[in-house]
């Protein structure tokens, strides 16, 4: 992955004492014997919870080739304190994306490299998730996916490299066509979603440069009618496929001096007519990035850089997530001490506050979360952490009190 960046976000930023803040970060190991990539980055949903429990996905096992990786499936029904397996298998993927609909089934993503297809699991409620219907997706494999649910159109919606699939609840493909085009410079890598209480979704992604590694460019788009169009929050109509590089028509979040300086979306959200990003860039110095666009003009409103902090607590790294309540909008992610940080806003991002701190984490890698809350206000992730000198590699469950 982009573990350049990781060396250039060392910045140091003074450190509130976790005690004395609102809430505390509660941790869970959910698997000690797993592998480097056990919860791949933080551009799709690898933990949720319903009325059943809390599932999270990781892959446990790789082999060199990454044509057959282990992955799980696991539950907790005690509020995430311990978790057991419901499902493994092997496949050539990374971990799967998750969502979950107002009957609490699952509904799992995968790929499988070596034969081209993607395929979604559903792991109904009413059977305690012991049994799974496999849904093939032709052609839709890809190393980076995500997914998420309509509980309106009763359909879920399937992004990855040049594809966008509708997939109804039945596993029936609804619509499936090529989203994206390679521009001159990129080509789309990176895609994650998002659905609006309006029933407007919301695509973002990362774009790679050709022949090198260098992540170029970040944009933005929605559309209205499930998938069926997309548009600019300007108004400006997309016609797919749509050139995904900055060459195309796609609003660019990223600056126009960041294309040659690793610049990767950590995180996404919409909430109250407004759009919400956690981005990187690898220049000199590096700059952390929250930036928030009015979805009603396309306008970049906000944009916190080269530093996003509360009061004390900065935020400097690769992964996180936003997630929201009816009042709050969160941010989890990596500070350069390496410890797992939280920020609160109640006015929609304008102004921050320290919300939680974790101790140190050696190796935390790969920070994650679930966009919404729990039913008890809890917010919900998952990350990876690599110990140096053969200590194996570990996968774990945060959840953080929203309120004091």
């Amino acid at each position: 992955m982009i573990q350049l960046l990781i060396v250039l976000l060392t910045a140091a930023a003074p450190l509130c004492a976790a005690a004395a803040l609102p809430a505390t970060i509660e941790l869970t190991l959910v698997d000690g014997d797993a592998t480097g990539y056990g919860t791949f980055q933080s551009h799709n949903q690898k933990v949720l919870a319903n009325r059943r429990g809390i599932f999270t996905s990781h892959l446990r096992t790789r082999n060199e080739a990454y044509t057959a990786q282990q992955w799980r499936l696991s539950r907790s029904t005690d509020g995430g304190r311990t978790f057991a397996s419901l499902y493994e298998a092997t496949h050539a993927t990374h971990p799967p994306a998750i969502e979950t609909d107002e009957h609490d089934n699952i509904h799992l993503v995968r790929s499988d490299f070596t034969n081209g297809n993607a395929y979604l699991h559903t792991f109904s409620a009413a059977e305690d998730y012991r049994e799974t219907r496999v849904t093939p997706i032709p052609g839709g494999a890809a190393q980076k996916f995500a997914l998420c649910y309509d509980r309106a159109r009763q359909q879920l919606y399937y992004a990855s490299y040049r594809r966008f699939d509708v997939i109804d609840v039945d596993g029936v493909i609804r619509a499936s066509l090529p989203l994206f085009r390679d521009g001159p410079n990129a080509e789309m890598q990176y895609p994650s979603l998002c659905l609006d209480p309006a029933g407007v979704l919301h695509l973002a992604w990362t774009t790679v440069a050709h022949g090198r590694y260098l992540y170029w460019s970040i944009h933005f788009m929605q559309s209205a009618d499930g998938g069926a169009t997309w548009r600019n929050a300007d108004g400006t109509v997309l016609t797919p496929p749509i050139i995904a590089d900055d060459t195309g028509p796609a609003q660019r979040i990223s600056r126009d001096d960041e294309f040659e300086a690793q610049t990767w979306l950590s995180n996404f959200l919409v909430r109250e007519g407004k759009a919400h990003f956690l981005y990187v860039a690898g220049t000199d110095p590096p700059r952390q990035h929250y930036v928030r666009c009015d979805l009603a003009t396309g306008r970049r409103e906000l944009d916190l850089a080269p530093v996003f902090k509360g009061g004390e607590i900065s935020l400097h790294g690769l992964d996180g997530f936003f997630a929201a309540s009816d009042r709050t909008l969160f941010c989890v992610g990596h500070t350069a001490d390496q410890r797992i940080g939280c920020l609160a806003s109640n006015d929609n991002g304008a102004t921050w506050r320290d919300h939680a701190l974790s101790e140190k984490i050696e190796g935390l890698y790969a920070l994650g979360g679930c966009r919404a809350l729990t039913t008890d206000a809890f917010l919900i992730g998952s990350y990876t952490q690599s110990l140096p000198a053969g200590g194996g590699v570990k996968v774990y469950f945060l959840r953080i009190a929203a309120r004091p």
